[in-house]
């Protein structure tokens, strides 16, 4: 696996720095915006946004490392989130695509150049993988 990504994410989180005080909160409040039949989903919104935000960073950065546990990690979100409504691998692009959007625009001209290509590619990957787990037929999804 081709690891030349990880040390651009890592020096593009260190540019972020303290701007990503916040970012949590307002990343998951734009995505319901975006997709309000989501909404009921999260039954505590402020619980879900950190942790989903940062494990959505662990699991890019992860998968750029070529570390072990990428694909339990993809395969936890997609039970996680079965349990609360059916998000589709087009859910997950999007949700990824925003959170590069936002580290981008937050470090500003802190940004390093080919950053977001780098977050880009990994992104495209667990995409890939969302695609390929198999939903747990046994959780039924809720009304």
């Amino acid at each position: 696996m081709d690891q030349s990504d990880a040390p651009l994410m890592a020096a593009s989180l260190e540019a972020l720095g303290d701007r990503y005080n916040g970012m949590a909160a307002a990343l998951f409040d734009r995505f319901i915006a975006d997709h309000p039949h989501y909404a009921p989903a999260f039954l505590n919104p402020e619980a879900a946004r950190e942790r989903m935000t940062r494990e959505t960073l662990e699991a890019m950065l992860g998968l750029a490392a070529g570390e072990w546990w990428v694909d339990d990690a993809v395969t936890n979100f997609i039970d996680l989130h079965h349990n609360y409504a059916d998000f589709t691998p087009h859910d997950y692009a999007a949700w990824f695509a925003l959170v590069i959007e936002t580290m981008a625009k937050r470090a500003g001209a802190d940004w390093p150049a080919g950053a977001s290509d780098a977050w880009q590619r990994q992104s495209d990957e667990l995409v890939a993988k969302v695609a390929t787990v198999s939903r747990n037929q046994e959780v039924p999804v809720r009304a």
